[in-house]
Parts: structure tokens; sequence; C-alpha cells
């Protein structure tokens, strides 16, 4: 399950928010060496502010496997802040209803199948957090092979939105725009083999002594939380999407949804 972690949700996921720091520093900073800001083992840069949402796939144990940040584009965000001359295509989007993806994450310890299924996941999360949230598109920044690995193959299709651009450390970088519909999450879904909602939303209004009452009891814990409703019921719209993918220790493009920009 993924959880939605945001400013007014936090509270109902315990630790899902400072672990998906924790595992940003692993792929980003114990696996690569990035130069980025970091506090006491977990990863964190200017575009970690109120208006994030976080994605957050949680295993068992409550740790974070896979996770991707989600920012509105009507402030800063990172491709228009590092990499605008690559988008040729359309103006730099500006508004609540385009969406970017960043830091877009998945454990490298974890076997290929389960790697797969929870990138899989997060491609539905992303669709389900739109149609809820009245988005119309996500915009994003990666590789080319993997826009195919984690998006393409699993049946959302791309616009690219300017030539492959190398840039510092040699990746070769692409922009991308992707619509978000019902259509398009009923695609994926048929695709990846998911059958229903994988996103859950916490009561952004909820009585907190409701979940103090709740504790840690995790049939309790998942009343108290909103499960997405199925959006065949829900207008389209649209949503954020993944930001920059680097392979690391993979030797193919499947493989190669370890870690992000």
């Amino acid at each position: 399950m993924i959880y939605c972690v945001n400013h007014r949700t936090w509270r109902h996921f315990g630790g899902a928010l400072a672990s998906q720091f924790e595992l940003r520093y692993k792929m980003l900073v114990d696996a690569q060496y990035w130069d980025v800001g970091r506090f006491q083992g977990m990863e964190y840069d200017s575009y970690d502010t109120p208006a994030a949402t976080y994605l957050v796939w949680l295993d068992k144990d409550g740790v974070a496997r896979g996770s991707v940040r989600t920012v509105p584009t009507d402030r800063s965000y990172m491709l228009k802040d590092l990499w605008p001359n690559i988008v040729e295509k359309i103006p730099l989007p500006q508004s609540l209803s385009v969406w970017e993806a960043t830091r877009f994450c998945v454990d490298s310890s974890l076997p290929k199948d389960v790697r797969r299924q929870i990138k899989h996941e997060l491609v539905c999360a992303f669709l389900e957090f739109g149609l809820k949230n009245d988005v119309r598109e996500m915009i994003g920044v990666m590789p080319p092979k993997l826009w195919k690995s984690c998006f393409i193959e699993a049946g959302w299709d791309i616009e690219f939105l300017g030539p492959e651009k190398q840039v510092e450390g040699g990746d070769i970088i692409v922009a991308g725009l992707m619509p978000i519909s019902l259509a398009v999450l009923q695609k994926v879904r048929a695709t990846t083999g998911i059958a229903g909602p994988v996103l859950l939303t916490a009561r952004e209004a909820g009585d907190d002594q409701e979940r103090d009452r709740a504790g840690a009891d995790p049939q309790r814990e998942h009343d108290l939380v909103a499960g997405y409703s199925d959006p065949a019921a829900t207008p389209t719209a649209g949503l954020p999407g993944p930001g920059r993918l680097v392979e690391v220790n993979d030797d193919n493009a499947d493989n190669a949804t370890s870690r992000a920009a």
C-alpha cells in the first residue's frame, strides 16, 4: 500500500515522512555519493516544503521501500529552476493543475520482482493522486530508457517536450509530459495487472482524539484513513509525475528504478 503524506496528513502515517527521507539518503548519498543536503541519515533539498506531497510505499515494518515527491508548478520546481532549456514544445508550466514529481526512489536491495511491483504501484499512485486532486498533467525529467521502463511499458503514454540532453555527470535526460485521466489509469492497471486502488489518503480534517484512540492498532489505523475510491466514479483530471531517475548497479533499464533526482 502507498501512503499519501503531506502537511495535513503526515500525523496519520507515523514515520512514513521521515522514512522516505532515509530511503533517499540510502539511494542518493550512500549509494551515489551525491553532494546534497543531509541530516542524521536523511536527504532533503529546497523543494521539501509544505507544498510537497509524498507518495510512500511502506513494507510491513513501516520502512519506506519506494517513494516519490510531488509539487505543484505554480511555485519554484526542479525542472524550471535547473533545466528549463530542455523544454521546447510548450511554455514551462506554472499551474496548480500541472505537477512535477522528483526523488522517485525504489530500494535497490530488494529482489527484482518486488522492485517492479513497487514501481508499478507508484505509477498507479501518481494517477490516483491526480484524479483525487484535480491535477491535469504531470511533468518530469529522466533518462529516456527509464521513461520507457517505468512508464511507457506500464501503459502511460508520454509527450517528450524537447531533445535529449547530456548534463553534468554524463547523464542523458529528456523532459516529458504525461496526461492524467481515468482512461490512462485503467490502461495502466490493465498493463501492470494491478486490479484496484493502491493509494491511502488520511482524513485531512480528521479527529485527532480518534487518531489517538486508534493508537498503533493496524486495523483501527486502517479504519481511520479514507481509502481511495475507485475512480470509475471520479471526473478525469491530471497528476504529478516522476523526476529524474539514475541507473546505479543494475544492468538493464527494468532494474534501474533505484534512484531519482
